[in-house]
């Protein structure tokens, strides 16, 4: 019984710690060092826009691009993932 109320009583400290964190923005130099990833050269058709570039990953059969906004933090704006079976041809 000690036990139990041992590790309620973590998991209680551990809960209110993480609620009380505050979300970080991943920006391009975090993603860089850590992300193996090629860089686009443009972004596809669907996330193009003003102000941002992309880098691509391949990970379980899915390409995944990442969006930054070209600004001075280049903080991550958004992320979509397709198939490769649906993209095949462009990569042969």
């Amino acid at each position: 019984m000690t036990r139990l109320l041992i590790a309620a009583a973590i998991l209680a400290g551990t809960a209110s710690t993480l609620s009380a964190q505050t979300a970080h923005e991943l920006t391009y130099e975090q993603f860089e060092i850590a992300v193996p990833h090629v860089d686009l050269e443009t972004c596809p058709e669907d996330l193009a826009q003003d102000g941002v570039f992309c880098r691509g990953t391949i990970l379980h059969d899915e390409l995944h691009i990442f969006v930054f906004a070209d600004e001075d933090a280049q903080v991550l704006r958004g992320m979509q993932s397709y198939p490769l079976t649906t993209i095949a041809g462009v990569l042969d």
